[in-house]
Parts: C-alpha cells; structure tokens; sequence
C-alpha cells in the first residue's frame, strides 16, 4: 500500500517523543492508532522501525534512516501548504472542546466578535465529558481550567501539547439566599462541616473534597464529604441558585450571579486559595493550523477584560 502522510506523520511523532503513549496524547489520537499506524507501515517497509520497551521506543538503524527522510519531506509539504494560504485569511473547520471546568457563557460571549473578524473560519462547539472526547471528537482547540487533585495541587500538565494559559480567576464560596435563610451562613471555614457542600466532578471524574482558606497568617483546610456531587460548572450553578448548598466555583464563571444576588458570597473575609487558571490545551503543528492561532490570540486579548 502507498505511505500516507497521516503514517509518516505518526512515525515522526514517535521518534520524536520516544514513545507510543506521548505521541498519541500530541496528536490527539487514540495510542492502539498509533500502535496500528506503525505496525502497518512496517509491514509495508518489510523493516522493524522501533525496538520496544515498557518505557520507549527506540528508532533501529533502518528506522533512523526513514526519519531522516520523511523530516524534510514533511517540511516540504507544511512549507507548500502554508505558501498556498499564506495570502488568504484563516478559514475551514475548527472544532472548540469545552470541558466541565468552564461555563459556556464564558466561551459564546466572545464567538460573535471572532466571527466578525475570522468570517471564514467554520466553528464547532462541543461539550467535553470525558477525555476520551478529545481524540474521539477531533477537538482542535480543549478550552479548559486546570485539572486539580482531590486534596489539593494540580496534575500536571499534559506532555507533547502546547498549553497556553488565557485567564486567573479567584475562587468564591456562595450559596443562594434561601439557602443561608434556610441554614444559616457559615461565619468561618470549620462551619462548613454543618453545612451541605456541593462538589464538582472535574474532566478527569474526580472531585476535590478538600477546600483551602488563608486569612492573615491563618491557613485551614477542611475536608467534607459532598452530599451532592455534579459535573459541569453550568450544572452547579444551577443546584446553588436552587438552594442545594454552598459551592465553590471561579468568579469569572458566576459573575453574572453575583452582580444580580441569584448567588451569595460567604465567608467573604477568607481567601479561599488554589484556584486553577483557565487554559487552552491544543496539538504543536508544523506548520501551525492559522484557524487555531488565530483563536487563541483572539481569546488571549479578550480575556483581558478579566482582572488576574
């Protein structure tokens, strides 16, 4: 069968990072793809391109030299390609991941401006639940807040991909007034233990059940145990404004509800610490994909409205 360049560009990517897993997660595929794509195109070469191990794959001889060819070959193309376009303005398909950490208001408010700007760029918004998703759905471009870990921190960021950092809200504790009429409002952090705390189920099915506060030299950290657990932001602004409890949520995501009082800020006089920034999360192209630069330079500037 005729090498594709969808092979040699996997093949490449494995050479590159050393290892089946890593180049998956840079091209956004599923690894038995990549185990596929490779084991095909040895079969079409008649050569062993990789040694393998628990850990890494190691280009053999033969397989060093078929990189050395397919780099330029590749450049080549990337180099026409983008020559071609280099005179027309970003246009084709984008597909937006929007994963459970980020309300989608946040995201549709800039989309009429982008689309102004960028006429021929064609938009597809998707809900990300799963990160499956990602490689399943085609996402260009993951729109997302950091992944947080159960008692604190952040997973690290994931390898081979490019992640740009767009915005830094703070956390705030609230809850609706029928709630606080109801219950009564929390007057420091150890209070919420009498109280119902909703948690939020995060891209990756955890949920943090350990809160942190700082006031002054003061540090708590308490650990409740969630009575109600929901994923998607919208979802949990939805059960706080209907008086399931106190959440925890970026202010960035209820600042509507905020400013209208559907939702109350409690223990306002405690900074409630470790909030992740909102990020977006794509592949590193060569030669970059102009629709995918050019939302997130949109996004960079319009998230500037936000105070850090």
């Amino acid at each position: 069968m005729p090498i594709t360049i969808h092979a040699m560009t996997v093949f490449t990517r494995v050479a590159e990072q050393s290892s089946f897993v890593s180049a998956a997660r840079s091209l956004l595929i599923d690894p038995t793809n990549v185990s596929r794509t490779i084991t095909a195109l040895e079969k079409d070469l008649g050569v062993l391109l990789f040694t393998r191990s628990t850990r890494a794959a190691r280009l053999t001889e033969e397989g060093g030299r078929f990189y050395r060819d397919c780099v330029p070959i590749l450049q080549r193309l990337g180099e026409v390609t983008q020559a071609f376009h280099a005179s027309d303005a970003p246009f084709g398909p984008l597909k937006i991941g929007m994963a459970p950490g980020v309300r989608r208001r946040l995201l549709l408010r800039f989309i009429p401006g982008f689309q102004q700007q960028f006429p021929k760029v064609e938009l597809d918004l998707i809900q990300i639940d799963d990160r499956a998703d990602i490689g399943e759905k085609g996402i260009d471009v993951l729109i997302r807040v950091r992944s947080v870990l159960k008692r604190g921190g952040s997973r690290p960021d994931p390898q081979g991909l490019v992640v740009r950092k767009l915005l830094q809200s703070r956390y705030v504790l609230c809850a609706s007034q029928e709630y606080l009429n109801r219950v009564g409002a929390p007057k420091t952090p150890g209070d919420l233990a009498k109280h119902a705390c909703v948690a939020h189920v995060c891209l990756e099915h955890d949920f943090a059940d350990e809160w942190r506060f700082a006031k002054s030299n003061e540090q708590q950290k308490i650990r409740f145990a969630p009575r109600l657990r929901i994923q998607g932001v919208d979802a949990v602004c939805e059960a706080a404004i209907a008086g399931c409890g106190i959440v925890r949520m970026l202010e960035v995501n209820i600042e509507n509800e905020l400013r209208s009082s559907l939702l109350m800020p409690v223990l306002s006089d405690w900074e409630c610490t470790g909030a992740p920034p909102v990020l977006a999360i794509y592949r590193k192209t060569r030669p970059a994909v102009p629709q995918v630069g050019a939302f997130i330079r949109y996004l960079e500037d319009a998230f500037r409205r936000y105070p850090s």
